[in-house]
């Protein structure tokens, strides 16, 4: 099984299906990130949106694809939990008219991620390739009141028990500048419906 950090070059999916790009001062702590080793109950994600939208409660997931040789891809969906108030600790400066969101897995995921973790470790043991991609994805949103904006970016973090920290894995994407995503904002349901 390769490094997490090959799985966290495509990290740049996080969430935006593949907009944007990892930020070059991203690039050396996410290397550091070990997929046999890392600690899953301090993997962390941090979204940033602005004020207009706010994710749904189970909205955000975890996406892990497993390919090994030889066969087709498989993707395992976790649903990621949002962080109390007092796990909330280290998260960036949020920005004016922005909010930043924090979820984790939860133990029973993480059981299960660590389960999937194993099978592909012990795959490589027995000799066959593989490897395992990350994603993490904000797949339903909500609008709250707030009126018409000139931009909508979003930035999202990643921290693992290697980066320590909230790392930036996508930075400042403006939903709003991809014309597919800037019409699918219209069908986004107000909050609390």
């Amino acid at each position: 099984m390769n490094g997490l950090a090959r799985v966290l070059a495509s990290a740049a999916a996080l969430m935006l299906g593949g907009c944007g790009s990892v930020p070059l001062t991203s690039i050396p702590p996410l290397a550091r990130i070990d997929a046999r080793t890392t600690d899953l109950s301090m993997l962390r994600v941090a979204v940033q949106l602005p004020d207009a939208l706010r994710p749904r409660s189970g909205g955000v997931k975890l996406d892990v694809v497993t390919k090994l040789a030889g066969e087709a891809e498989a993707k395992t969906s976790f649903a990621m939990m949002e962080l109390s108030a007092r796990e909330r600790g280290g998260l960036p400066a949020q920005p004016q008219n922005s909010s930043i969101y924090a979820f984790r897995l939860s133990p029973e995921d993480a059981a299960r991620f660590e389960a999937l973790r194993a099978s592909m470790v012990e795959q490589g043991r027995n000799g066959k390739r593989g490897s395992m991609g990350l994603g993490v994805a904000a797949k339903e949103f909500c609008r709250t009141n707030a009126g018409p904006q000139a931009s909508l970016l979003v930035t999202i973090y990643l921290m693992t028990s290697e980066t320590k920290s909230f790392v930036p894995v996508v930075r400042d994407f403006d939903l709003l500048s991809d014309p597919a995503m800037a019409g699918g904002l219209d069908a986004v349901q107000p909050c609390g419906q």
